[in-house]
């Protein structure tokens, strides 16, 4: 019988993962509409996920694992959540309503597009759009509702929800000329109280495993920790290409642009684009501000269509349209004139929404550096050598001379003190964390592989080789001219602080991952048996606090998106990855019970592959299968 439940648990879930990854690639090929009719609403589906729950219930309680209270706890809490989730299935509500300012509506239109009427009436009294400082961009939303007949007047806002009568209200969209709202309606009174029932007891679980007695992670802990433990880093400043004088070249780099819906020095336009450093294409770049009636500040190019206003004046009209042939006319002291010129109208007409000088200085030092080519190229060069030289020595049951690893740990802390610089800059220039963005996200990657070389390499040697192969890698993939410096002003949605928790937990999780795949190959090369063991359990001592930080990052998500959006859960692509990744390596966590997972060999060669996971869920999502997570 004790089989006959293991067999059902582990194969019903590993059926499961099957179906969700068939899932993505249907949803890519035919529709949403068509992945949730064949797999995420498919009564097969709950079927499995039933089964799953209950035989892994059935299961612990017989290899008596409620003598575990917290590993009981964990498998309790998965059970609960996915009871929440199915009550949310049967009884919640979701949709959209519509309002232009002065409207009512006392009914909504639900996600499969059929109507549903609502107890009470909802009324637009007034919609306002708030913009990024200097841009056009929106940074937030705000639709100030009345609920009839009480009364009851609320502001609802990105991330600012409303609450009335078991419904919830949140700011989705607007009309493009700000007079309507889109607001998302959820009613699921029940279902998020389970499910956020269930966070709760599985963050609980989580934190008390770790003190937990006899569990395979204090054993393997237990086993590392008695192992014997056994240059000058360059950085390019790119200068200023063309052949202009150094005076005309610098009044260039003082002169502010608006691109990527801020303003900015020409400086990071330079970088991205690489237009005006020869003074070519200048009648193409927003260098000129002109304030509208209500002195709103709009940014032209020479070239662009201007307001009417400027025709009507010919000073200004000339200044604008014949300053970029002045300058490209070749001589220095007439182009001069003329950047200074443009220079102090910038002052004059939007000195409110220019960056501070301060501001001006950390962009211009974080564009000379933020492309990391000498630090990847370093990293990949001395992680391959101490790969080769890790493998050797332990394989001949030796360590690492202590000389090599201070001279690591050396190396280590000079790309760590240049990564935290760059991201410092960035962090500073756009008054937001590296959250979002493929360069944001690989460079907090590589700081945090460098910070486990810093942390770990006395007692975890191979942490060094793992790291730096790892940083370099991640590096590699920012100073891609695809990933681009760019900052951009977040997203509404994204301005939330539960977002740098939930980035940051699944960047730690995702940089582990990489370690214990580049661990893998070494335990896969090494041909001595006792190496492969002790590398199996450093892999493990790796790997549960990484499926931990997954676990906590993905269900933080989730209520993110719930408080955002009103669905803590919508089978996105990016959380069916996540989901699926979450739970190809939770098999890694139960070698108990599955005897495959015992060899060293295989247990190597599954997290290699098993990475390709993580591949996926942050690369291949965005690449190939879209989704909401497309900023991501």
């Amino acid at each position: 019988m004790q089989k006959l439940s293991k067999y059902l648990s582990y194969g019903s879930l590993a059926a499961v993962i099957v179906l969700m990854i068939a899932a993505t690639v249907i949803e890519k090929l035919s529709g949403t509409p068509v992945a949730f009719r064949w797999v995420y609403h498919n009564p097969v589906f709950f079927v499995l996920w039933a089964l799953a729950a209950v035989f892994g219930l059935v299961y612990l309680f017989q290899k008596g694992v409620p003598k575990k209270p917290f590993t009981l706890g964990i498998h309790g809490a998965f059970v609960l959540i996915l009871c929440g989730a199915l009550v949310t299935c049967l009884y919640g509500e979701s949709g959209t309503l519509h309002l232009r300012e002065g409207e009512s509506a006392s009914g909504f239109e639900r996600d499969d597009e059929s109507p549903a009427a609502l107890p009470f009436s909802v009324r637009l009294e007034s919609f306002e759009i708030d913009f990024h400082h200097g841009s056009r961009m929106p940074s937030d939303y705000r639709s100030a509702v009345t609920f009839l007949p009480e009364g009851k007047a609320v502001e609802i806002s990105m991330n600012n929800i409303a609450k009335y009568r078991g419904y919830r209200f949140y700011q989705a969209d607007y009309d493009e000329d700000g007079e309507g709202s889109v607001l998302a309606v959820s009613h699921d009174p029940w279902g998020v109280g389970i499910t956020y029932a269930g966070y709760l007891l599985l963050l609980l679980s989580m934190l008390g495993f770790f003190f937990q007695k006899d569990t395979a992670f204090r054993a393997a802990l237990k086993r590392v920790a008695s192992m014997t433990a056994a240059a000058v880093l360059l950085f390019l400043f790119p200068p200023m290409a063309g052949a202009q004088s150094r005076e005309v070249g610098k009044a260039l780099e003082e002169l502010f642009v608006y691109y990527g819906h801020r303003v900015c020095p020409l400086d990071d336009y330079v970088q991205e684009k690489g237009l005006p450093t020869t003074l070519e294409d200048l009648d193409k770049v927003k260098i000129f501000p002109l304030a509208d009636s209500t002195g709103r500040i709009s940014w032209y190019a020479a070239g662009d269509k201007l307001p009417d206003a400027v025709y009507d004046d010919e000073a200004l009209w000339t200044f604008i349209r014949k300053s970029p042939e002045v300058v490209r006319s070749g001589q220095p002291e007439e182009a001069l004139k003329v950047l200074r010129g443009i220079r102090v109208y910038q002052e004059k007409t939007a000195a409110d929404v220019l960056p501070s000088p301060s501001k001006v200085k950390a962009e211009r030092l974080y564009v000379r550096i933020g492309r990391p080519q000498v630090p990847f190229m370093l990293c990949l060069g001395l992680g391959i050598l101490l790969f080769i030289l890790s493998a050797v020595v332990v394989s001949k049951g030796r360590t690492v001379p202590r000389r090599v690893l201070v001279c690591g740990a050396a190396i280590a802390l000079v790309v760590w003190l240049y990564l935290t610089l760059v991201i410092g800059l960035r962090w500073y220039v756009s008054g937001t964390g590296p959250y979002v963005g493929r360069y944001n996200v690989m460079m907090l990657m590589a700081w945090f592989a460098t910070s486990a070389i810093l942390l770990l390499h006395r007692r975890f040697p191979l942490i060094e080789p793992l790291g730096f192969l790892l940083a370099g890698f991640t590096m590699l993939l920012a100073s891609r001219a695809g990933v681009g410096l760019q900052i951009r002003p977040l997203m509404p949605v994204l301005q939330s602080p539960l977002l740098s928790i939930h980035v940051l937990s699944m960047m730690m999780s995702y940089t582990l991952f990489g370690l214990v795949a580049f661990n893998g190959v070494m335990g896969v090369s090494v041909p001595s048996a006792q190496a492969r063991e002790s590398l199996r359990d450093v892999s493990l001592v790796v790997l549960y606090p990484a499926v931990f930080l997954l676990t906590f990052g993905t269900f933080l998500g989730a209520v993110w998106a719930n408080i955002s959006w009103g669905s803590y859960w919508a089978w996105d692509p990016k959380e069916t990855w996540a989901l699926v990744t979450l739970l190809v390596y939770s098999f890694t966590l139960h070698g108990d019970s599955l005897k495959s997972f015992r060899n060293p060999r295989f247990f190597h060669a599954y997290t290699i592959i098993a990475f390709l996971c993580v591949l996926v869920t942050y690369f291949g999502v965005n690449l190939l299968l879209g989704g909401m997570h497309s900023y991501a």
